[in-house]
């Protein structure tokens, strides 16, 4: 319900007396008629809710209780919420009125004034400043940095309101979901099919939203077939899941509801043949249209919020809902959503994000749809995110163990148990040349193999023991530390240049050295006029060197390019008190800035230590450099 009609029906219920249509738009700062047109609404919402008379309108408290009451869910209740809220509308309208914001979230300016002081904090952290003239709230900064800060809020909401068991099972009343859980477990195992915890989970969520609508007569109505992709024990597979699903709860799934659970199994599954479904194949399945509206809908989310929703098991499930989403609507058919109110108020940014999905969604194809269906999209992105965000640390590992039919548990659940949070095991594998397919950070496998993967490998008992615990986390280490080294090394690569690159054997003074290094700068296109004296600036604040080296930079980074300009100074620099040998002058662009945290600590504790220092300053190139100060990541 609109903030106009709750604020009438909060005002009205406070009344201790009639109200005319002209004191209540003196109160919301609207005009009569629009007070009138309000009522109108919220009578049809709820017949006889407002009453009028010649005094004027009074409200029934327990009606004007219950529209209060469900709508609760989309207001932000906690200082926390009222945050987030604040910040995802200052960033999507622009500006907002300090006491339309009060009015919105039915607040104190007191309490909002509090609030903007967290605002404040959270703005400053990503870069970006509120600013409150006559108060008219503004945030300013980079469009990018706003946009990031809107990811970093989605994530943050994704996490733990997804995906739950506890929060599956009070959604879903009547159904049972640990019955659902190890029904799929014990199929699996039985048809010799590997599937992991997140996929598993949201398997889960799948059947029993399927098994819920299916209960309250919302079945697939149109006619469906078995896709070519699926072959004859994947389709027994989801039969013998549904069939038990179909006894336990009393339901019947027709044949194009076996069809998209098999389908669903195919990418999320993996068996012996190492097959799943793919994009190409559901775009086979759902059409061109559909793949395309599921492609755009995707594609504007990472345009806008700076995150990737196109991993394959994603937009497979995605393509799927959208297909059975416009076949519902086409007959006016919408599923009820037994987690809408709970996502609208847990995650209002999320179902923010679905709501402008169900704007391309209408223009398309003219659809309005609900505010379930709404839900049932913000839970298919929500979910996405806390698998983004859950495996962001994590590796991803696959096992080879051609037994595995009677040590997978055993063996998967070892290693998951005292290593879950350091990796995920994604598949396990049973056939060598299957190696040659995977994509993971990690091979644990119960035999050696002289097949060339470039993908890590380490060698474990079939029954895992301590020892092999110990190599696993080793192993770990080290291609952490390696990830870690190959992107430091992609910055600098992308920063310094063989133009950027020198060894000098003539003399400088420090005022020389910058003149030259800001000057070269300046004439490859970096920098402008005023940038050597903004460098001779933040060094007469505090000296930029360190021992034996320096590292001047500005303290404004709004320069034209980002770049790091190096020199080895064979004949030492005087600068202040110190003797450098080495010169690495910085400058970033407004948009790069985020760069310069990433960088000038680990560069500073690198060469502050003689060993590494000594060494690099004997480079003669820009790769030799990279590659040198690259390897010193820890």
């Amino acid at each position: 319900m609109k903030n106009q009609l709750l604020q009438l029906i909060r005002t009205l219920k406070q009344a201790d007396s009639p109200m005319t249509s002209s004191s209540l738009a003196n109160h919301l700062n609207v005009s009569p008629r629009s007070v009138k047109s309000y009522i109108q609404e919220i009578n049809q919402t709820l017949p006889d809710t407002i009453l009028s008379s010649q005094k004027g309108y009074t409200i029934d408290g327990q009606k004007a209780e219950e529209l209060l009451s469900e709508s609760k869910s989309a207001i932000p209740q906690t200082p926390e919420e009222r945050v987030s809220y604040i910040i995802n509308n200052l960033i999507k309208r622009g500006m907002i009125n300090a006491y339309d914001l009060c009015d919105e979230m039915f607040i104190a300016y007191s309490t909002l004034k509090a609030d903007l002081v967290e605002v404040r904090k959270v703005l400053k952290k990503g870069e970006l400043q509120l600013v409150n003239q006559n108060d008219t709230l503004v945030v300013t900064g980079l469009e990018r940095n706003k946009r990031k800060l809107l990811s970093t809020l989605l994530y943050s909401e994704s996490r733990n309101n997804f995906v739950n068991y506890e929060k599956m099972s009070s959604s879903f009343e009547g159904i049972d979901v640990m019955f659902i859980k190890n029904t799929i477990q014990e199929e699996f195992e039985k048809h010799r099919f590997f599937i992991n915890d997140y996929s598993l989970e949201n398997l889960i969520l799948h059947s029993s939203i399927t098994i819920d609508r299916i209960r309250n007569g919302y079945a697939a109505t149109e006619t469906g077939e078995i896709p070519p992709v699926v072959r004859s024990h994947e389709y027994e597979l989801a039969h013998d899941i549904i069939r038990r699903f179909e006894e336990k709860f009393n339901v019947s799934f027709n044949e194009t509801e076996v069809a998209e659970f098999t389908m669903l199994i195919l990418s999320r599954a993996s068996n012996l043949d190492y097959e799943t479904i793919t994009v190409d194949n559901v775009r086979q399945y759902v059409g061109e249209e559909i793949y395309q509206l599921a492609d755009d809908i995707v594609r504007d989310f990472a345009s806008y919020f700076y995150i990737d929703l196109s991993q394959p098991e994603f937009f497979v499930r995605f393509c799927l809902h959208i297909k059975n989403l416009l076949i519902r609507s086409s007959s006016g058919y919408f599923s009820k959503n037994p987690l809408t109110a709970s996502i609208k108020q847990n995650c209002p940014l999320i179902y923010d994000a679905a709501v402008n999905s169900a704007r391309i969604i209408r223009e398309r194809t003219g659809i309005n749809l609900n505010d379930d269906e709404i839900a049932y999209i913000a839970f298919h992105i929500g979910g996405a995110l806390e698998l983004q965000s859950s495996l962001s640390n994590k590796l991803l590992a696959v096992i080879f163990c051609p037994g595995y039919y009677n040590l997978n548990n055993r063996l998967s659940d070892a290693i998951g148990k005292r290593l879950g949070e350091e990796l995920i095991i994604t598949d396990i594998l049973t056939q060598e040349e299957e190696l040659d397919k995977v994509q993971s950070d990690l091979i644990i496998s119960t035999l050696s193999s002289d097949r060339k993967t470039g993908i890590p490998f380490v060698e474990v008992s079939p029954i895992i023991k301590e020892a092999d615990l110990e190599l696993i986390k080793n192993k770990i280490s080290e291609i952490r530390k390696k990830k870690k080294q190959e992107t430091f090394r992609e910055h600098l690569s992308a920063l310094i240049k063989e133009e950027l690159f020198e060894v000098c054997d003539v003399s400088f003074s420090k005022e020389e050295t910058i003149h030259q290094m800001a000057e070269q700068l300046k004439e490859l296109g970096y920098v402008g006029d005023a940038f050597e004296s903004e460098i001779i600036e933040r060094d007469s604040i505090s000296s930029v060197a360190f021992d034996a080296f320096a590292i001047p930079h500005a303290m404004k980074m709004h320069e034209k390019k980002t770049g790091i300009n190096v020199r080895i100074c064979k004949t030492p620099v005087e600068w202040d008190e110190t003797e450098v040998k080495l010169v690495m002058m910085l400058c970033f662009n407004r948009n790069d800035r985020y760069l310069f945290n990433e960088l000038f600590e680990p560069i500073s504790m690198i060469l502050i230590d003689p060993d590494n220092f000594n060494e690099i300053i004997r480079t003669a190139s820009a790769q030799e450099f990279i590659d040198i100060l690259s390897k010193k990541i820890t």
